[in-house]
């Protein structure tokens, strides 16, 4: 009866979507599209180009190139080529970034990537943040806080000396390096700048100081001013006083301190010198206000309005990962917004905003506050109405400005919100395809998740990634990794792939010509280069391909989430709500149970409802459940609206315990009353209050469906489900280290197939039904995944595994070895006559060599071989890094990932066979250089063919 009640149940919520998306697909569609990708599903490339060093013939030939690999368009990012050494000529057409000269070369590449089939994306700016130009002089560049504190004992008269704030040195957009800053139109600049410094507050609090760790830079840069805190200083909020007016212009403060121990701030706001990194473009970079509307228009004149409207063949515009790099997040009107929005001033609470690693960028992570308020937590309070407030003011300045602008042009808005402090999920909700990336943790699909959830809650049907990023390995990264990677995004929720990155072709003849994350004397980059110069470049068309079914399939249909899982917070890093241990145990324990999980922000709350107890948000997802984390504090009007969904029926959770008081200072006696208030309501109506380890059981006893159920070792398997016109499509991947033997148990009743994302073939697998559930055998070795479908008008049936009839291991000896391709840049090409299979470090030659090798030799296969019913896979062994077979003279596809086998039937003949293997291994080894700065710090990695070879036969 259970599994009949949540298979129900499971269909009425996705028909329900159905109704409110109008996606529906057949059984025959979703096959088709499967075997036949449509362009939307097809994955595609971050294309970077050097500035304005482009020209329109060579755009065209990248588009086809594009097109002809199997990708359905490309995301123009347009970069200084930093590390490169240009010309002066070059630079200054470089600089033509945003000139007249380069929105006619990006419409002749819309233009030829629409008669291709295909769209661009266009990022909004050169490089990232946004900003740049003189459209962004410095009475509109973002500004920080910076605070300096001076502890001092009371009982003394005045003037006392305070130390002064000052402007955190990092590498500026005036800096002496960038000739652009040098032309005389610019040279009051810098006076401008240093015109919008002013003191903002000076505050004194009776109270302790913090324990600092010592700091240390990044790279030999200073990120963030800020120490970790061992423990928080203590401040009592009842002494405050806010001396702004004693300060003196010779940084001493006219006042006489009253007895006791006092910790004395004074807060200066700068205009950041922080530069847009490695932009394009004429004049300074200047960062863009991201508060301030008005920048952003400025800024969407320059580099967006010439593109006029309704572009052809453009998809959209994108904004990156704001990553914002600011002492103090701030806005100079942030005061005023801060009152008028959260109705207290905020002024003599300043000391308690400062809580180092909360989005900061590039370093995002958990410390203590710097100060917290003695035996109250007024603190928490303020800092939680500080964080709205930003975020309030980056979502009216930046965000929403930057989707309306799109929609006034006829196009969609493609952001990225992670990285910024305000509401994560509404950030990504808000654009029209929400990005997420997986340089977050090496590809985290618990972190991706807030993509997938905003796409979820908001009704955006595409969840996009910036993908196959790694962080010091330019050219080292194999397709084996990638094709692993792209599983693991896939069971992050995302339906569409933005592979980082092809490079225009520029420099080529330096092989392998530009990269614009290619190492530098102070970094190794990121990868990768996924151009023709590249020797796994072939790789990327069957890569296309298996990323394209994988998306086709999870683009169809409605996804199948059943678990509305609370998150308040502003801005979003991994340990944000642990304490910076970082263990993500109530998702890992949703997925374990076989639930998956959206993260539900309050402004969903807001316009969500509830319908047959279900929770259907503004987007119409339907979810089974609402679960709350253990938190103290929640806005009174999400506790109450809350309260509402559990009387109308929604079974709503507490872990551990439920919401003590409203997160904000203001009102807060009354608005804890309200709280308090809701709280007993909806447990009236039913919330209960579950120990954490209990909660996924408690799901299930509340009668919620699951998608499916684990028996075994499940650790480390994360999977995604969509409904497709009452077919269960269910992706599971096995992220951990060792191989996952389970039997998986999926709702309802039928036959299961297993659908090869690489060559495009379905099989039928073996399952039984059991109390109107699906039970199967599941084996995935590590980093193996499976794309499964249920099929209710199909019978689950029981087949036998094919016999191993035979095999032969192929000889290790006696290979005829020619190579082409480069060593220490340089091409180099030879013929080696016979030689042994082995790793190529063991051969002087080729250590250091990258591109293509050809081993060829005769094998004999058994004639009893050749009996109808049998197949013969010819599994390769060890290859770095691809490999293509040719048998008797026919090539068949290139195997790119491991395990390296394909099945060679046809190919073969009875007796003596010639057997070519092609093996092309990554760049790294080839640009490994001991005479350049940059290129001497790479490292060599494993290459060739190591075997051993093995021909097997099955019938």
């Amino acid at each position: 009866m259970f599994a009949n009640r949540v298979t129900a149940k499971l269909l009425a919520a996705t028909a329900m979507a159905f109704s409110v998306l109008n996606v529906q697909a057949s059984a025959e569609s979703l096959s088709e599209a499967f075997k036949s990708p449509p362009m939307e599903a097809k994955p595609r490339l971050r294309w970077w180009w050097p500035g304005d060093a482009v020209t329109d013939v060579e755009l065209r030939r990248e588009v086809q190139l594009m097109a002809q690999m199997g990708f359905g368009g490309a995301e123009v990012q347009s970069f200084s080529p930093n590390f490169v050494k240009l010309t002066p000529e070059e630079r200054a057409v470089v600089n033509d970034y945003a000139e007249p000269s380069f929105f006619a070369h990006l419409r002749a590449a819309a233009d030829a990537a629409k008669s291709a089939g295909l769209s661009l994306d266009y990022t909004l700016g050169s490089a990232w943040p946004s900003g740049g130009g003189e459209a962004i002089p410095p009475e509109k560049a973002f500004t920080e806080l910076a605070m300096a504190r001076t502890m001092v004992r009371g009982g003394t008269s005045g003037p006392i000396k305070v130390e002064q704030p000052k402007r955190t040195k990092r590498l500026g957009a005036l800096n002496f390096f960038d000739p652009r800053t040098k032309d005389p139109k610019y040279a009051d600049w810098g006076k401008r700048m240093d015109a919008r410094a002013r003191t903002v507050a000076v505050v004194a609090m009776k109270g302790s100081a913090p324990d600092l760790k010592k700091r240390g830079g990044m790279n030999g840069m200073t990120i963030s001013p800020w120490s970790d805190v061992l423990t928080s200083g203590t401040l009592d909020p009842a002494s405050r006083i806010v001396l702004t007016d004693k300060l003196r212009e010779d940084g001493t403060l006219d006042w006489s301190l009253p007895p006791g121990e006092w910790q004395v701030f004074v807060f200066r706001q700068f205009a950041s010198d922080v530069g847009v990194l490695g932009s394009a473009g004429r004049g300074p970079q200047l960062i863009l206000d991201h508060t301030d509307p008005t920048a952003f228009a400025a800024h969407a004149a320059r580099v967006g309005d010439p593109l006029g409207k309704n572009p052809p063949g453009m998809r959209s515009t994108f904004v990156d990962s704001l990553e914002l790099m600011q002492d103090i997040q701030w806005g100079p009107k942030l005061l005023e917004e801060f009152k008028k929005r959260r109705g207290y001033d905020l002024t003599p609470y300043l000391p308690f905003v400062v809580q180092p690693g909360w989005m900061q960028a590039w370093d995002e992570h958990y410390s203590l506050p710097y100060f917290d308020a003695a035996n109250s937590d007024i603190a928490e309070r303020v800092r939680a109405d500080y964080r709205h407030t930003v975020s309030d003011m980056i979502i009216a300045g930046f965000i929403e400005p930057f989707v309306a602008w799109n929609h006034a042009h006829g196009l969609k808005a493609k952001f990225q919100a992670h990285g910024g402090a305000f509401d994560t999920i509404r950030g990504y909700g808000l654009a029209d395809i929400p990005e997420t990336e997986d340089l977050v943790h090496s590809g985290d699909p618990l972190f991706m998740r807030l993509a997938r959830s905003a796409a979820n809650l908001y009704g955006r049907r595409i969840v996009s990634a910036e993908s196959l990023v790694w962080p010091d390995r330019a050219y080292s990264v194999t397709p084996t990794e990638m094709r692993r990677r792209t599983d693991l995004i896939i069971a992050g929720g995302v339906n569409s792939m933005i592979l980082h990155g092809m490079n225009y072709r520029f420099h080529a003849e330096d092989w392998p010509g530009w990269h614009a994350f290619q190492p530098s004397p102070f970094s190794l980059g990121f990868s990768g280069p996924l151009n023709e110069t590249n020797p796994v470049w072939p790789a990327m068309k069957p890569l296309a391909a298996y990323m394209g079914r994988l998306q086709a399939v999870m683009q169809a249909g409605e996804p199948v989430v059943p678990v509305a899982w609370f998150y308040g917070r502003y801005g979003y890093y991994i340990g944000i709500e642990d304490d910076g241990a970082g263990k993500q145990a109530g998702e890992k324990a949703f997925l374990a149970a076989g639930y998956d999980f959206d993260r539900i922000n309050p402004d969903s709350i807001a316009q969500a409802r509830v319908e047959g107890r279900r929770l259907i948000s503004k987007g119409g997802h339907a979810y089974g459940v609402l679960v709350l984390p253990p938190i103290d504090g929640i806005r009174a009007d999400t506790m109450e609206a809350i309260a509402g969904f559990a009387k109308a029926g929604l079974p709503v959770f507490f872990t551990d315990h439920a919401p003590r008081r409203d997160e904000g200072l203001a009102d807060a006696k009354k608005r804890d009353a309200r709280v308090k208030k809701a709280v007993d309501a909806a447990m009236k109506a039913g919330a209960k209050i579950v120990p954490a380890a209990e909660v996924p059981a408690a799901i299930r006893a509340a009668g919620v469906t699951g998608n499916l159920r684990f028996e075994g070792d499940a650790s480390d398997l994360v999977f995604v489900q969509r409904l497709v016109d009452g077919q269960t499509v269910t992706f599971v991947h096995n992220r951990s280290d060792s191989a996952r033997n389970v039997t998986l148990s999926l709702p309802g009743m039928g036959g299961v197939t297993r659908w090869n994302a690489m060559d495009g073939s379905v099989r039928p697998v073996s399952a039984s039904a059991t109390a109107d559930m699906t039970r199967l055998p599941l084996s995935l070795a590590s980093g193996e995944s499976a794309l499964l479908v249920l099929d209710p008008k199909a019978r689950p049936q029981t087949l036998a595994a094919p016999a191993l009839i035979g095999s032969a291991t192929l000889p290790a000896e006696g290979w005829a070895l020619s190579v082409s391709g480069h060593v220490a840049r340089k091409p180099y090409a030879h013929d080696f006559g016979k030689v042994a299979l082995q790793d190529w470090s063991k051969v002087p030659q080729l250590a250091g060599f990258s591109g293509e090798a050809s081993y060829s030799r005769s094998i004999t296969v058994d004639p009893s071989w050749f009996k109808q019913g049998t197949r013969v896979s010819l599994d390769l062994g060890q290859v770095y890094d691809m490999a293509t077979v040719t048998i008797n003279g026919r090539t068949l596809p290139p195997v790119i990932a491991a395990p390296f086998r394909l099945d060679v039937t046809d190919a073969l003949r009875p007796g003596a066979n010639m057997l070519k293997v092609t093996v092309a291994n990554v760049p790294q080894n080839g640009m490994i250089d001991p005479s350049n700065p940059a290129f001497k710090k790479l490292k060599p990695v494993a290459a060739g063919w190591v075997g051993a070879g093995r021909l097997e036969a099955s019938r």
